[in-house]
């Protein structure tokens, strides 16, 4: 059963020492340590890393938390995404059995929804072509607009159904909570590829 907070660490979150983890996790997450992502965070089949330079193992997917409450305009968000994108580099490079990056991004209180959305969309096609180019592999990658999110178990349950696709048309895809709260990702993300 997904928890709320991690209690062996006491927090959202928590980092995780080796020796407590039964099998190697298949989701390794990085980034801000987002409310939201608490139940994730919990689930045994996840690790938490401090950044993108610092996650060993094999996870076949990377979940990076992303707080863009302190962002005031558009060209802010833009720049943290570049970093985004070069973290997802660095990824790719050190993992050879990456799959999945699923961004998670928290609501601004400057920036719109659908203007956060519209460039979450650009950026996860741009990361995915970059990596596919520099790396010789495709790494599906996908942003959530977790906006809204009343259900952190749910969004666990998402996140990690995402992590363990095999194939997937939306290469580079981004989505709001409510479209996933009936949904899979895959699903929803088929749909606005279609």
């Amino acid at each position: 059963m997904l928890t709320d907070v991690d209690g062996r660490a006491g927090l959202a979150c928590g980092v995780r020492p080796h020796s407590e983890t039964a099998r190697t996790p298949s989701i390794a997450v990085i980034g801000d340590a987002l409310p939201c992502l608490a139940a994730l965070c919990a689930a045994p089949e996840v690790e938490r890393f401090p950044d993108a330079a610092s996650v060993t193992g094999g996870p076949r997917a990377v979940v990076i938390g992303i707080d863009i409450r302190a962002l005031r305009t558009r060209r802010h968000l833009r720049a943290t995404l570049r970093d985004i994108e070069g973290q997802c580099a660095t990824l790719c490079r050190r993992l050879r059995g990456l799959e999945h990056v699923v961004l998670v991004l928290n609501g601004s209180p400057v920036v719109s929804e659908d203007t956060v959305l519209r460039i979450c969309d650009s950026v996860t096609r741009r990361i995915h072509t970059r990596l596919e180019q520099a790396c010789g592999r495709s790494v599906v990658i996908t942003a959530l607009l977790a906006e809204g999110c009343n259900d952190r178990d749910h969004l666990a349950a998402r996140v990690i159904a995402r992590a363990r696709e095999r194939d997937s048309l939306d290469a580079g895809i981004a989505l709001r909570w409510k479209e996933i709260t009936h949904t899979s990702i895959g699903a929803a993300g088929m749909n606005e590829y279609l």
